[in-house]
């Protein structure tokens, strides 16, 4: 008995690997970092929240294996993601420390 070929109009299901939930952690957070700064501290993790329920949406049986699969961070994950928090703390840092001057001068060419 042979099993008859999909219909055109339904989808055929995808097999996907999908990679780890803290591996698309670290993947977006890292990114997302290198890409917007400071602001990285609050994309990075939202946007990989954001991939992992899309993909537990779209595929749950992968999902879930890739779940069980997680062993957690590599150690040169830990060793990416200190230094890039560290060089996106000190960049949120001099964001701050430059706001006051900025308000000033934006202050006073506005004749406030």
């Amino acid at each position: 008995m042979s099993v008859p070929p999909p219909l055109l109009d339904q989808p055929v299901p995808a097999r996907r690997n999908l990679t780890t939930p803290r591996d698309r952690f670290f993947w977006w957070y890292s990114g997302a970092l290198l890409l917007t700064g400071p602001f990285g501290f609050v994309v990075g993790p939202l946007m990989a929240r954001r991939a992992s329920r899309k993909a537990a949406r779209l595929y749950p049986a992968e999902a879930r294996v890739a779940q069980a699969r997680d062993r957690g961070f590599a150690w040169w994950q830990w060793w990416v993601m200190t230094v890039l928090t560290m060089l996106g703390a000190l960049g949120a840092f001099a964001v701050l420390s430059g706001l006051p001057m900025f308000l000033f001068v934006l202050y006073a060419q506005l004749g406030l």
